[in-house]
């Protein structure tokens, strides 16, 4: 487990994280990583960093909503040219009836904070989670990837801090959802937590 692992699962234990309190839990877990490792003044890691928070956030409210649906972390995908450090950051595989394993979601993380404290001061912080286009164009292209090799086989969602309203970005989500994108996801709405996991029990229920 990695450092940043653990000091979100305490964040988790400290809020006693729940349905109604997900964007807390989010805000408070990019707090401390911030303060843990000086992001303030090491602002060339702050993105890589909030990423790794992003996502053990993500990984977190998984496992204390979701535990029957099983996440494996950065997975190679080598026919999707996705290798190494370009695996996919989460995904759900199954045994099928024959023993081979299946991929039946890709989950594309795409988070960070909309804020750092600095010396007492908030400090807005541009276009987090998916409200960058060069983001959304980003994950779009690895959900072309997926389909291409797995057709209309696997299911592919986005999940993110924060949701577009307006611009390219929301339009680059609204044409590629319900199309090479399953479902963008906001992780801290529940509503839509679960409609993306209904999504993937639906999906293993194939496999029986």
């Amino acid at each position: 487990m990695s450092s940043i692992e653990e000091l979100v699962r305490k964040v988790a234990d400290r809020l006693e994280l729940n349905e109604n309190n997900l964007r807390k839990f989010l805000n408070e877990a990019f707090k401390e990583v911030s303060e843990r490792y000086n992001l303030c003044r090491d602002f060339q890691s702050r993105a890589i960093r909030f990423g790794q928070t992003f996502e053990a956030c993500f990984k977190i409210i998984m496992e204390k909503f979701f535990p029957d649906i099983n996440l494996k972390s950065h997975v190679p995908l080598p026919e999707a040219c996705m290798t190494g450090g370009g695996g996919v950051d989460f995904a759900v595989i199954v045994t099928d009836k024959n023993g081979d394993k299946k991929l039946v979601a890709v989950i594309e993380a795409k988070g960070s904070a909309d804020h750092i404290i600095c010396n007492g001061k908030r400090i807005d912080l541009p276009r987090p989670g998916m409200l960058r286009t060069d983001t959304v164009k980003k994950a779009i292209c690895n959900a072309y990837l997926i389909s291409r090799i797995y057709k209309n086989e696997v299911l592919f969602f986005i999940v993110t801090s924060h949701k577009p309203t307006e611009g390219d970005a929301k339009c680059m989500c609204d044409l590629a959802e319900g199309d090479v994108v399953t479902k963008i996801v906001d992780i801290t709405n529940y509503t839509e937590l679960e409609e993306m996991v209904k999504m993937i029990r639906r999906k293993l229920q194939e496999f029986g």
